[in-house]
């Protein structure tokens, strides 16, 4: 399969056109910080949380992606690492701003990423990602990256878009707008993987075996952090019922009216169908 990995092309579909819409769109909300977070100490605090995690993830992203380019074996291998990196150098910077906005507004000063998100499963897993990428493995970075990490978190940006949407749809834009470019990442680098393993037995073995052994130990991280937030996001929802009357968990479906362990079965499910699809286009099963 062919790849348009031009800076062209991407400056082209992305930024100006892509990022445009999300910029006139933003600017329609206004950055201000709804009444009903900084109100609600409860609110605040997920709100907090869950910035502070997609921060996280977005900063490691960034620093691998970056490792990436320096890594890449061909022309079209290094525009897309670079392009990647500033896609998520922008998510990184993005969501910091709102992480700022949402501490300044109740009182918090100075803004920092809570010790309860860096969980030693999700340590070990970034670990093993920078120490793949700075021995100079483009394609099992790729793959750890590309295929795992950011392929097993970006099915979980739509529940995380229709959640914030009532409360801070200024938040919603946002992670709305970085799936757009995460699902790209996903799915352009299942295709070149796929097209650089191409008649090499030996080494699809091999990175066929490594995404096993990540997606394993990221489905532990995310097995983790999807109890946690669903559990927190419904016990928000029923404190503040009001805010949450019209907030759905899937389409048709309200968060009031599914119960937590449904919420996180269908979760897990989902990650699960969207992943191996993925792993399948790489080629890798």
């Amino acid at each position: 399969m062919h790849l348009d990995t031009t800076i062209a092309r991407w400056v082209s579909k992305v930024p100006n056109r892509q990022w445009a819409r999300e910029d006139d769109r933003l600017k329609l909300i206004g950055s201000e910080l709804p009444p009903s977070i900084v109100e609600s100490r409860a609110l605040a605090e997920v709100h907090r949380l869950d910035l502070s995690l997609f921060v996280v993830f977005e900063e490691a992203a960034l620093r691998v992606s970056g490792a990436l380019a320096r890594n890449a074996p061909d022309l079209a291998a290094m525009n897309f690492a670079a392009q990647q990196t500033l896609d998520e150098a922008r998510h990184r910077e993005i969501f910091w701003q709102r992480l700022c906005t949402s501490c300044r507004a109740c009182g918090i000063a100075d803004p920092h990423i809570s010790e309860a998100i860096m969980i030693p499963p999700l340590q070990r897993f970034l670990e093993r990602c920078y120490e793949v990428v700075d021995g100079g493995n483009f394609i099992e970075g790729m793959t750890i990256m590309n295929l795992v990490f950011e392929g097993m978190a970006y099915p979980l940006y739509a529940y995380e878009r229709r959640y914030w949407l009532p409360i801070d749809p200024y938040l919603s834009s946002l992670i709305h707008s970085a799936f757009a470019d995460e699902s790209r990442h996903v799915a352009y680098g299942a295709d070149l993987i796929k097209t650089l393993l191409e008649g090499d037995a030996r080494h699809k073995a091999k990175v066929s075996a490594l995404c096993r052994d990540a997606s394993a130990a990221m489905g532990e991280v995310f097995d983790y952090y999807i109890r946690k937030f669903v559990k927190l996001f419904d016990t928000v929802a029923k404190v503040h019922g009001d805010l949450f009357a019209n907030a759905e968990f899937a389409p048709g479906r309200l968060i009031s009216q599914t119960p937590y362990e449904e919420q996180v079965r269908t979760i897990q499910e989902s990650i699960k169908r969207q992943h191996d699809a993925i792993v399948g286009r790489a080629g890798l099963r």
